[in-house]
């Protein structure tokens, strides 16, 4: 696990985040393309496994779609690091077991 400062933390969860909301953003555009673009271009007429296309890419695919967004953030931008303060536990006061805390 990584060690690294506040300051380092907070640019890393803000990257995280941003990535998170473009991705979403991608995968609700191909949905609205995928759904309404591929119905206006060939109708109802085009089927796949006896259902329309338009239904089939823009369920489906933005099923498949959103596994690889997802496989691709948690491989190659998510980062593993504890979250907390290593100031903060270190000064913390350890009580022994079986001392008196009052």
């Amino acid at each position: 696990m990584n060690k690294w400062s506040y300051k380092e933390k907070f640019v890393q969860m803000n990257k995280e985040a941003k990535v998170t909301w473009i991705l979403t953003a991608i995968v609700i555009i191909f949905w609205w393309i995928a759904g309404f673009g591929v119905y206006k271009i060939c109708g109802p007429e085009w089927t796949i496994i006896g259902m329309p296309a338009w239904f089939v890419l823009s369920c489906f695919g933005s099923w498949f779609l959103s596994i690889a967004v997802m496989v691709y953030l948690v491989k190659f931008v998510c980062k593993d690091f504890d979250l907390d303060d290593e100031e903060e536990i270190t000064s913390t006061v350890e009580i022994k077991k079986g001392e008196d805390v009052r």
